[in-house]
């Protein structure tokens, strides 16, 4: 009787169809968080007239998603480990498109401020599982390339948002439905971003659990069912498991500890042997890795649309600090400004989303020749260099390639330094790692937010220049990891 490890299994079975169709499922999942996360930026400059939205009110709602992000972070990655990846996405994504559509029919701002607070609870749910759910289909030496792949929904996803931008909102819909509440533009562009949603969730009811999930929690005959399927779907119908040489699958070396503790002791004991080495290395590199990263990639991003808006109403080609300068010292306030979003702007959307394409085609083509350290450290330096950019460049081409190179090799980088994680975690701590990183990650959006908020109208210089400091901090931390292997092989740590 021949025992298999469940990599070793995945390794024999391939990539298949069932595995193209999880990979579309976690891709559309991807792209609806992106939309919550990004589209929001288009969103509220468009919501400006109606919910008078300033720097400070901006800072307060970036607060707010991403606190309720860092909130429930964890204990989102506690129930994956219970109750199973798929489960855990389908009801997180459904809750949090529920919070979504109905912050979206808000009449005032603070309403809406508490609505996306609800909504940003549920995020991390979907925004953790689908990488753990996707690496745990994948055999090993495909991992960080579909990872890789799997962040092209990213680019997808601001692009998306970006053209139903331009199509819906120069249409200026208000359509009346009492006193001074309207149906509007804005609106409808929220609903659009459930899309990919709805998609992945109808998906996610045709795919089944993870087998590795189910071997962590001592089912290996569903395991091992799951992987028959995986195995028909790549060899053939008349293939199976037998049939290749695999009998039974080997039990995991470690499994996730029995305890009699309840409620946060218990959550605690189960999350304990992260911090213990050799796992508390990786952990704490890429914690802190992701904390730059995600403050730089996200927090910086969704400021960039409202920054370039303010410029653009100057209508010259100034050094972009010295364009918000001018705007603040002649009282151009972004709710003084108009309301709509000018086409430069949206275009410098669509850029952006096509340059996080075409940083990941980068990505996934340096994976043929280089080491995974290799492309973390060439994508922070890009990063760094285009912050540097920002302090002398004029031409408005050529500062929004300034803002391309500072926020989107953070944004392609952080599942890329997630994969390192996901290789060093056993399963049953996986989905509580991972989560653990990203809510430390989301903690980097909330100094982020809150830093450009309260610091772009003082000194614009020092606001850009300190996220060049953060990406050379990413340089550092990132020297610190072994070399993996060309095509991802295990971290040696």
């Amino acid at each position: 009787m021949v025992e298999y490890s469940i990599d070793e299994a995945l390794n024999v079975i391939g990539f298949g169809r069932l595995h193209y169709l999880i990979f579309f499922g976690c891709f559309t999942q991807q792209m609806f968080v992106s939309n919550e996360q990004f589209g929001i930026s288009l969103v509220i400059v468009a919501a400006s007239c109606d919910y008078y939205v300033d720097e400070h009110r901006m800072s307060w709602l970036m607060v707010a998603t991403f606190a309720a992000q860092a909130c429930s972070s964890h204990f989102m990655g506690y129930q994956a480990d219970k109750i199973g990846r798929r489960k855990l996405m389908i009801i997180a994504s459904t809750s949090c498109m529920t919070a979504s559509f109905i912050s979206s029919l808000m009449p005032e701002f603070w309403s809406f401020l508490v609505m996306r607070f609800v909504m940003g609870i549920f995020v991390p749910g979907p925004g953790m599982a689908v990488l753990t759910y996707l690496s745990e289909f994948t055999k090993f030496n495909l991992r960080p390339k579909v990872i890789n792949f799997l962040y092209y929904a990213i680019g997808v996803s601001l692009m998306y948002m970006a053209a139903w931008a331009v199509l819906l909102l120069p249409l200026d819909i208000r359509v009346k439905i009492h006193k001074n509440y309207a149906i509007t533009s804005w609106r409808i562009l929220m609903w659009l971003q459930l899309v990919p949603g709805i998609v992945s969730c109808i998906i996610f009811t045709c795919t089944p659990e993870s087998p590795k999930y189910y071997l962590s929690v001592g089912k290996p005959d569903k395991a091992y069912a799951v992987l028959e399927k995986c195995c028909r779907s790549s060899k053939g119908k008349d293939v199976t498991l037998k049939s290749l040489g695999i009998d039974s699958l080997r039990p995991p070396e470690t499994y996730a500890l029995e305890t009699t503790k309840t409620g946060c002791a218990r959550v605690w004991e189960e999350t304990k042997p992260i911090f213990t080495p050799p796992i508390l290395k990786p952990m704490m590199l890429i914690t802190f890795t992701l904390f730059l990263l995600f403050g730089t990639g996200f927090g910086l991003t969704v400021w960039i649309p409202r920054a370039l808006k303010l410029g653009n109403d100057l209508h010259k080609d100034l050094i972009l600090c010295d364009m918000i300068d001018e705007a603040h010292a002649k009282n151009i306030t972004f709710t003084e400004s108009p309301c709509h979003l000018s086409m430069r702007t949206l275009e410098a959307s669509i850029y952006l989303g096509a340059c996080a394409i075409l940083f990941s085609v980068l990505i996934t083509v340096l994976f043929v020749w280089t080491h995974r350290k290799i492309i973390l450290l060439l994508m922070a330096s890009l990063s760094v260099a285009g912050g540097l950019m920002l302090n002398f460049v004029k031409i408005h081409e050529l500062v929004i390639v300034g803002c391309v190179f500072l926020t989107v090799p953070a944004l392609c980088s952080i599942r890329l330094a997630l994969s390192v994680l996901i290789d060093a975690i056993p399963t049953h701590l996986r989905s509580k790692a991972v989560s653990l990183s990203t809510m430390f990650g989301r903690v980097g959006v909330l100094v982020a937010s809150m830093y450009v908020g309260y610091t772009l109208s003082w000194n614009c210089f020092v606001t850009f220049n300190m996220f060049v400091v953060f990406m050379a901090g990413v340089i550092l931390l990132v020297s610190f990891l072994p070399f993996d292997g060309k095509t991802g092989s295990r971290v040696a740590l």
